[in-house]
């Protein structure tokens, strides 16, 4: 029975997988890209796609009319967009541009024409001392020559040589931290081991250096950086462009590196693709063998099934005490359990989930993998406990009735009759809820924790194949969960009591 049980799902996944694949576009192209448009004028009214927290549609909408603007999580979701069709253009920095070019042979092109030239600097919230502490030192390394040099290092072919110092100078300042997104390679991306990098990384290090201070990376999304910073989880941001808006509501520094912004557009070859094995071959290469990527995919699956099992049973924990605290009679306790469950029902768990981090938890240094069983622990103990009152309530009130007539307590009553009952009914729900969490931790990544889906978006970032790495995600989270609900189905049936064999009294078995 299990076999058929777990053998029907692993069919219908091979035949996803097949499908899924067969979308994977990452294969063999001719080395040279032609772009479909050749000119920057040639994009007015076009769509353009940019990554979440960017500006540069400000840019863009100086110089052409009539273009509309769609926002992705990444450099690789706004290429994704621009190969299948979604967008015509894809906006972000010159050298991020030139490596998503050159990771994408054949698909897409650089537009020869950039569209302007900008600025970027960290950014610190309003009145940090940090910040002309940072001038100075930058003044220094752009007078010196290390600006240069590292700019030089950091955009070359030669992987190689981009080795960050190690952190062995005394730092007597306490800990200085730095939030940057990870996904804008050269200037912040996740290296061999899942170890964050690049030219804003080393900058930050060579400064925290010369201050006197150990350095603290955190990589989360990008729109998320700026809650980060203003309420104090981390003491500055990663390089960004400083815009009247943004200097109102936090400090920046100096420029770091100036440079341009371009654009990549659809290749006259897009359609010429050639080595369908090869590139599945290389995709997986790229994805989980390059750099040992294979461990942050295993370091993401072990935060989220941490955050998920937790979450989960002290969810049930909680759920049960709801369901204690509404058989209390008290009206006032019930009544707070109903505002509990309606204000958890009718929030996203995303917004929760920031809310607790940057608000609730804003000023305590406490990890984010802490704040998200708390986040999750409440919402899914908000489900549980209604499911399980909803089946409570189901049992005919004749019965409490009766046990109470035949001596029973009312806590008796309800330990040995009324739940026992109410547990064959809930328990099936309890088990897709449980299943349903540990997707719904998916969204971890917009408070700094690392799980599953978050290495896949920092791969993508990194190998510039959008969909090679959200197949590979999929395929996890399906097997994990297959083997979850088997697991829960076999818990399941071992505390059935109707699965137990019965023995009466006075009837000897033969």
């Amino acid at each position: 029975m299990v076999g058929k049980t777990v053998g029907r799902p692993l069919c219908v996944l091979l035949a996803v997988v097949a499908f899924a694949l067969a979308l994977v576009p990452a294969l063999a192209y001719a080395a040279e890209a032609t772009p479909v448009y050749k000119t920057l004028d040639d994009l007015a009214g076009k769509r353009f796609a940019y990554v979440n927290g960017s500006v540069y549609n400000q840019n863009v909408q100086a110089k052409l009319q009539g273009t509309s603007e769609e926002f992705y999580p990444s450099l690789s979701e706004c290429v994704a967009a621009v190969e299948a069709g979604k967008a015509d253009a894809a906006v972000q920095l010159s050298y991020c541009c030139q490596l998503a070019v050159n990771r994408r042979p054949g698909t897409v092109a650089l537009l020869p024409e950039p569209v302007s030239k900008v600025s970027e600097g960290f950014f610190f919230p309003r009145g940090s001392k940090l910040t002309d502490e940072f001038n100075s030192i930058i003044k220094r390394f752009s007078d010196d020559g290390t600006l240069a040099k590292l700019e030089e290092k950091w955009v070359a072919a030669d992987e190689s040589g981009k080795t960050l110092p190690k952190q062995d100078w005394d730092a007597p300042n306490g800990t200085m931290k730095f939030a940057t997104s990870g996904v804008i390679e050269p200037f912040s991306y996740v290296g061999e081991n899942g170890i964050p990098k690049g030219y804003d990384v080393e900058l930050a290090l060579l400064i925290a250096r010369e201050l006197g201070y150990p350095l603290e990376v955190s990589t989360i999304p990008r729109d998320s950086i700026f809650a980060a910073v203003d309420t104090g989880k981390a003491d500055f941001g990663g390089t960004l462009t400083q815009t009247p808006e943004r200097a109102s509501v936090c400090d920046f520094s100096d420029s770091v590196m100036p440079t341009t912004i371009s654009v990549i557009v659809k290749s006259e070859e897009a359609d010429t693709p050639a080595g369908f094995i090869e590139g599945i071959a290389s995709s997986f290469q790229k994805t989980f063998i390059e750099e040992n990527r294979w461990t942050l995919i295993l370091s993401g699956l072990g935060v989220t099934v941490l955050i998920s099992v937790c979450a989960g049973a002290l969810g049930l924990l909680l759920g049960y005490g709801t369901v204690l605290a509404r058989r209390s009679g008290v009206r006032w306790v019930g009544r707070l359990v109903d505002a509990y469950q309606t204000l958890m029902g009718g929030i996203p768990i995303v917004v929760i989930l920031m809310l607790f981090y940057y608000v609730v938890f804003g000023s305590v240094d406490i990890a984010g993998e802490v704040v998200a069983i708390i986040a999750f622990t409440l919402t899914f103990g908000s489900t549980a406990g209604s499911t399980m009152w909803t089946a409570v309530e189901g049992i005919d009130t004749i019965q409490e009735e009766t046990g109470l007539a035949l001596g029973y307590t009312r806590r008796q009553v309800f330990a040995k009759i009324i739940f026992p009952q109410a547990r064959q009914q809930f328990t099936p729900q309890l088990m897709g809820q449980f299943v349903s969490l540990v997707k719904e931790t998916a969204v971890v990544g917009y408070i700094a924790v690392q799980d599953l889906t978050r290495a896949g978006d920092l791969i993508r970032a990194r190998t510039m194949d959008a969909f090679f790495p959200l197949v590979s995600t999929a395929i996890i989270y399906f097997l994990f969960c297959l083997l979850l609900a088997w697991v829960l189905r076999r818990i399941a049936a071992r505390i059935d009591v109707t699965n137990r064999p019965r023995k009466i009294e006075g009837v000897v078995e033969q």
